[in-house]
């Protein structure tokens, strides 16, 4: 059911990389993005994850 998250994350690299490739201004806006917000800083990464997870849970749950 669910896909290893080593294998999640390789797949992911690869078709940023893709995106990254094709030369369309907005991916690589995107990609830059994502960069500058898993940076450390007031937040480490782990607890910037950490806070997504929550949000994406509480935003999926019907109750």
């Amino acid at each position: 059911m669910f896909i290893d998250t080593d294998e999640t994350r390789k797949l992911r690299q690869k078709y940023n990389l893709q995106m990254q490739k094709s030369g369309i201004k907005t991916f690589q806006d995107m990609d830059r993005i994502e960069m500058e917000a898993l940076e450390s800083g007031d937040l480490s990464q782990k607890y910037k994850e950490l806070i997504a997870l929550g949000i994406s849970i509480s935003k999926a749950c019907y109750g």
